[in-house]
C-alpha cells in the first residue's frame, strides 16, 4: 500500500533530513524547484508560465523553479503575493538569483484585480506556490485574492506540494483553494492529496524527490493508499477443485414494496464477484420478481400476511436455518424503515456470530457495535450523518475525521464516495480508484454485495472493504472509458463488468511487473497517481 503522510510527518522529516552532513534546506529547495521543471518541461512542452509565489518555502520553491524554466529559455511571470523585501532567507535569496535574470516580477498588493486577471487570462499555465504543507488555516489577504481571482477554465494549473487552500493533513477545504490540474508534491505524498473534498483540487499527482530516500526519515503512515498492486495481492484466487459450497455462501437480507431492486442488485453483484451460492431472504413482493430476474440465487420469502416488508419471525427463522451455512449476511438493502427493521437490526447487532455488511435503511438503526466479529458498515455520507449525529455536509467537509469517529463507535467502516475511506480504528485506507460514473441510484447495493462476498471467502472488514470498493470503482472506470457509456450507466451493469475486472486482476497475478498506478522514479519507489 501506498503511504500517505501528514504534514507534521513532512516537517519532521525535513528535520532530520538537514542534521545529515552537506544537506540544507537550500539544498532541498533547489532539488524540489529542479524537479519541478523538469516534470513541467516534460509533460507541458514549451509554453509562458505564471508562477505565485507567497510567503515562506513554498514561494522560494517557485523562485527556483521559475529561475530553472528562465534558464530553459521559457517566458516566465512571477507574481508575489507580498512586497519583495519582506521576504526571508533562501526564499529571498533564490528570489535575488532570480532577479539577475531579469525575470518579471510584480508585486501583486500594488495590482488592481483587472491587471491580475488579465496576466491570468493571456497565460498557457500557472503555477501555486503560495502557501504549501507550513501553512494553517484559512486562506487570508493577497493569498486569498489571488485565488479568487484565477479563472475556471483556460489555463493548465499546476501546484507545488499541496494545492493552497488544502489541509495537507486532513483534506479539508474551509474556503477558496487553488484547483490543480497536477501537483507536484515534494518527498512523500500528503494525507489531503487523496482525501476528498481536497483530492477534488489536486488533479494527478506525482512526488518529486528532493535528493534523499523518504522511507528512512518519514514517521508512520497517517493513511495508505489502496491501488492495482494491493488488489492483486488481496483477492481471492479460485483453486480447480472448488465447488460451489467452497466458494462462499451469501445471505442478503432486505427488500420492501419501495426499494425491491435493492437485495437483488446486491445479489447479482455477489454473485459476480464469485460468490459460490447467494441466498436472498425478501418479502413476498421481492420473492415474487427475483426468481425471474435472478434465477442463480435461492429465494426465501420472509414476510408473513405482510407482503410489503420483512417480518421478524419468518426472516430470523430464515437466517437461523441458513446460519452454519452462511460465510456472510449482507443486511440493509432496500430494507426500508418499518418497525420490523428496527427489530431486525437489533436482532442480527446482538444474535448474529459470522461477518457482516450494514448497509442502506440498516444503518439508521444501528446503535453501537455489532456483536459479530468480522463487522463492516458502508454508509454513504448522509447515512454517516446519521450514525454521528451530524450534517451530511459536515461529513463531507471532513471525511478523515469522520471515518476515525465511525469506526471508534461502529467497529470497520467504509466511507463510500470519491476515493473511498476504509477504517478499522488502527489503520486507515484510500481507495486511489475513482469515477463519477459510480453515483448511480443501486450503486451502493452493488457494492455491498461485492464486500459480502469477499468477507464471506474470508478477508478481514478492512481488506473487504478496501478491495471490494476497488473493484466496484474500476469497474466502473471500464464502463466509462466506452463513449457510448459516458451517461446512462445502469448499476446491473457495474455487476456484469465485475468479471472483467475480476479477470483483468487474474492476468495480471502472474506478472513480475506492473504498470499503471505507480511509476518509479530515480532511486526510489515513489508513487504516480491519476485522478
Amino acid at each position: 500500500m501506498i503511504p500517505f503522510y501528514d504534514a507534521e510527518s513532512t516537517r519532521e522529516a525535513d528535520r532530520l533530513i538537514m542534521k545529515n552532513p552537506g544537506m540544507t534546506s537550500s539544498l532541498l529547495m533547489e532539488n524540489a524547484g529542479r524537479g519541478a521543471a523538469e516534470v513541467l518541461i516534460r509533460e507541458f512542452g514549451k509554453q509562458s508560465w505564471v508562477i505565485l509565489c507567497g510567503p515562506g518555502n513554498n514561494g522560494g520553491d517557485g523562485f527556483v523553479l521559475a529561475r530553472h524554466l528562465r534558464m530553459a529559455g521559457f517566458e516566465v511571470t512571477v507574481l508575489l503575493s507580498q512586497p519583495r523585501d519582506r521576504f526571508k532567507n533562501e526564499p529571498a535569496a533564490f528570489l535575488h538569483s532570480l532577479e539577475n535574470l531579469e525575470c518579471p516580477i510584480l508585486e501583486t498588493p500594488h495590482m488592481d484585480d483587472e491587471s491580475i486577471s488579465g496576466i491570468f487570462r493571456n497565460s498557457r499555465g500557472i503555477v501555486d506556490a503560495l502557501l504549501g504543507t507550513g501553512a494553517t488555516g484559512v486562506p487570508r489577504g493577497e493569498c486569498e485574492r489571488l485565488l479568487f481571482l484565477l479563472p475556471e477554465q483556460g489555463p493548465c494549473k499546476v501546484s507545488l506540494d499541496i494545492p493552497s487552500g488544502v489541509d495537507p493533513s486532513s483534506g479539508e477545504v474551509k474556503s477558496v483553494a487553488f484547483r490543480a490540474d497536477l501537483t507536484l508534491t515534494f518527498l512523500a505524498l500528503k494525507v489531503g492529496l487523496r482525501v476528498m473534498p481536497g483530492a477534488g483540487y489536486a488533479g494527478k499527482i506525482e512526488v518529486i524527490p528532493i535528493g534523499v530516500p523518504a522511507t528512512g526519515f518519514l514517521s508512520t503512515p497517517q493513511m495508505e493508499g489502496y491501488g492495482l498492486e494491493d488488489a492483486l495481492c488481496d483477492w481471492p484466487r479460485s483453486r480447480f477443485d472448488e465447488h460451489k459450497g467452497k466458494k462462499g455462501t451469501v445471505l442478503i437480507l432486505g427488500g420492501s414494496s419501495r426499494y425491491r431492486g435493492a437485495p437483488l442488485l446486491a445479489a447479482r453483484a455477489a454473485l459476480r464477484t464469485g460468490a459460490g451460492l447467494v441466498v436472498l431472504i425478501v418479502p413476498e413482493c421481492v420473492a415474487k420478481a427475483a426468481s425471474v430476474f435472478l434465477p442463480e440465487a435461492i429465494t426465501v420469502s420472509a414476510s408473513l400476511g405482510n407482503d410489503q416488508a420483512l417480518e421478524p419471525t419468518p426472516a430470523i427463522d430464515a437466517l437461523l436455518e441458513w446460519e452454519e451455512r452462511a460465510g456472510s449476511l449482507v443486511a440493509g438493502p432496500g430494507i426500508g424503515r418499518f418497525d420490523s427493521s428496527v427489530t431486525l437490526v437489533n436482532w442480527i447487532s446482538h444474535s448474529w456470530r459470522k461477518p457482516i455488511v450494514l448497509d442502506a435503511d440498516a444503518l439508521h438503526f444501528l446503535s453501537g457495535r455489532t456483536e459479530s466479529p468480522s463487522s463492516l458498515i458502508t454508509p454513504h455520507e448522509g447515512e454517516a450523518g446519521v450514525l454521528l449525529g451530524k450534517t451530511g455536509q459536515s461529513v463531507s467537509a471532513s471525511r478523515l475525521a469522520s471515518v476515525r469517529e465511525l469506526a471508534r463507535r461502529f467497529g470497520p467502516v467504509l466511507l463510500k464516495g470519491p476515493f473511498s475511506l476504509c477504517c478499522d480504528g488502527n489503520r486507515t485506507g484510500a481507495v486511489l480508484e475513482s469515477t463519477p460514473a459510480l453515483a448511480i441510484p443501486g450503486s451502493g447495493d452493488i457494492l455491498s454485495g461485492i464486500t459480502g462476498t469477499l468477507l464471506s471467502k474470508g478477508l478481514t472488514p478492512w481488506k473487504a472493504g478496501l478491495a471490494g470498493a476497488w473493484v466496484h470503482a474500476r469497474a466502473g472506470s471500464f464502463l466509462s472509458r466506452n463513449p457510448r457509456s459516458q451517461t446512462g450507466i445502469l448499476s446491473r451493469e457495474i455487476a456484469d463488468t465485475l468479471p472483467l475486472v475480476i479477470g483483468e486482476l487474474a492476468s495480471l497475478a502472474g506478472q513480475t511487473a506492473l504498470q499503471g498506478e505507480i511509476r518509479l522514479s530515480f532511486h526510489e519507489r515513489e508513487p504516480h497517481l491519476d485522478a
